[in-house]
């Protein structure tokens, strides 16, 4: 069995849990039994899991193993028929689309918040004393049952959470202290597992007891730390035939040093895995200089079905006319500022130029300086900043899309522009490590300009989008390197590292 372990999946998700999705995709297609792993408590993974395509038997979370609620099916739980509250004696309260609230005699009781992205099914219930104190909180999962109970202090902060099984027993209870002036969880206890309980004083503790439990079930096993926060968990694991790390970002700054999630695997820990896996050569290479001893093989964050690659081409006239595209994080390291700043100075020689920002933020006054620039410059009708979009609904966005930009300081490899070419879309990039190169040939299926020019950029984008002959043989091309990245390709690829 391979494992594929990271801390989640989250409803807005980076290229490192979209590698992780795809790859066990991949493997289960090729009936190579496989398992996106995850520690952390998410009552709506199963819905973040159909985002990125993975269906919940392929998804195992630490949390839903000790509940016992692996197996469970997706039931609604609309608030009308919610059976734990008993309105012939109390009255139910609409306060609008988020909320209602239970009320009795005048006064508010509970309050019922509304599951995110449904329409009236039950997310969670408040409960509140007398003096409107919020004393406890059911927590419900996206698939309709109560996974677990909060307990608040009178202050209102968490005392605990008391993680259920199907029939409403504590399995799992988590206790929060507040140390030096923060709330912190201390301790998390695991009830009558097998016949007998377990005290650990981190999570990570209860991930390794968990991961080394789930090994025991299984044989010939495989196990790849995806997440950097995870690497000195798995580094511990027993029962497993080869243990591996997967880099899926930039492991160095511009100097060579290594950056401190990295330096788990790159050293303190680096003789308790069988490898590295990396996207490159390149960035192997690098590796290589600074660390000769490691075992370094290079295995793409991405593979393409043959589904997908058998999809018609498509066309220019069924495109967005002069639709530029930027797909990813909107923050710093991506530089999203430039590729803007180079888009206003394309749309002064090509007016029916637009630029479609997808992607999502941590970083708001990023944002909100872009959303500035957008309305100085009154280009509110040619700049879209749209919502996070799944995986599914990406596929839209490139197939109306003419022309991808990349203004990241670097790239381990690249997902995005490698589904944008998958869609037939030329690439405009800046030339940084460790993919890009490899990746856009000048001429041929795109350009990469010098790091950091502007005007540079925003020439190669007036060439592509005024010149209809060449956009068709840029597109063409982008279609063929595509297939560089065949589901075939890349499951051989991987499949050659953990035999070898």
């Amino acid at each position: 069995m391979k494992y594929f372990v990271s801390r989640s999946i989250y409803t807005f998700n980076s290229g490192t849990e979209h590698s992780q999705a795809n790859r066990t995709i991949m493997f289960n297609e090729h009936n190579d039994a496989a398992r996106y792993i995850t520690r952390d408590y998410n009552r709506l993974w199963v819905r973040d899991a159909e985002r990125v395509n993975l269906s919940s038997n392929e998804v195992l979370n630490m949390y839903d193993y000790f509940q016992g609620t692996t197996k469970v099916a997706v039931t609604q739980n609309p608030i009308r028929a919610f059976s734990q509250i008993a309105f012939n004696e109390y009255q139910l309260v609409d306060h609008g689309p988020n909320y209602s609230t239970i009320d009795h005699a005048g006064r508010q009781l509970a309050r019922i918040n509304i599951l995110p992205g449904t329409v009236g099914l039950v997310g969670d219930v408040e409960y509140y004393d007398r003096f409107d104190t919020l004393t406890s909180r059911d927590n419900f999962d996206w698939r309709g049952f109560k996974s677990s109970v909060d307990y608040f202090h009178p202050n209102g902060a968490l005392g605990s959470r008391r993680f259920l099984n199907q029939d409403g027993d504590v399995v799992l209870e988590n206790i929060y202290m507040n140390i030096d002036g923060q709330l912190q969880p201390t301790m998390w206890k695991l009830i009558n597992y097998q016949g007998r309980d377990y005290r650990f004083d981190t999570e990570d503790q209860l991930f390794l007891f968990f991961l080394n439990e789930v090994m025991k079930t299984t044989q010939d096993n495989v196990i790849v730390s995806d997440h950097r926060d995870t690497d000195y968990v798995v580094a511990d694991v027993q029962n497993v035939q080869s243990k591996w790390v997967a880099f899926h970002g930039l492991h160095a700054d511009n100097h060579g040093m290594p950056f401190a999630a990295f330096t788990v695997a790159l050293e303190t820990r680096a003789n308790d895995f069988d490898g590295i896996i990396v996207p490159t050569t390149k960035q192997k290479n690098a590796i290589l200089r600074d660390f000769n001893q490691l075992n370094v093989k290079v295995g793409s964050d991405i593979a393409i079905s043959e589904k997908h690659l058998a999809e018609e081409e498509v066309w220019l006239r069924d495109r967005i006319e002069g639709r530029i595209i930027f797909s990813g994080r909107l923050e710093a390291d991506k530089r999203p500022m430039e590729a803007l700043q180079a888009f206003l100075k394309v749309v002064k020689l090509v007016p029916k130029a637009t630029f479609e920002f997808r992607g999502y933020t941590n970083d708001q006054q990023l944002l909100n300086d872009m959303k500035q620039v957008v309305n100085q410059n009154s280009m509110q009708e040619r700049v879209i900043f749209g919502e996070y979009l799944t995986d599914s609904e990406m596929e839209e966005f490139y197939n109306k899309a003419q022309v991808i930009v990349n203004t990241s300081v670097g790239e381990a490899q690249g997902m995005h522009l490698i589904e944008a070419m998958e869609h037939g879309i030329p690439v405009v990039a800046y030339d940084t490590n460790y993919a890009i190169n490899g990746l856009v040939e000048n001429d041929v299926n795109g350009y990469v300009v010098t790091n950091g020019d502007q005007d540079q950029m925003a020439h190669r984008l007036q060439q592509i989008l005024d010149n209809n002959v060449l956009w068709s043989k840029l597109s063409k091309a982008a279609y063929q390197k595509a297939r560089e990245f065949s589901s075939e390709q890349i499951y051989k690829q991987w499949r050659n590292i953990f035999q070898n």
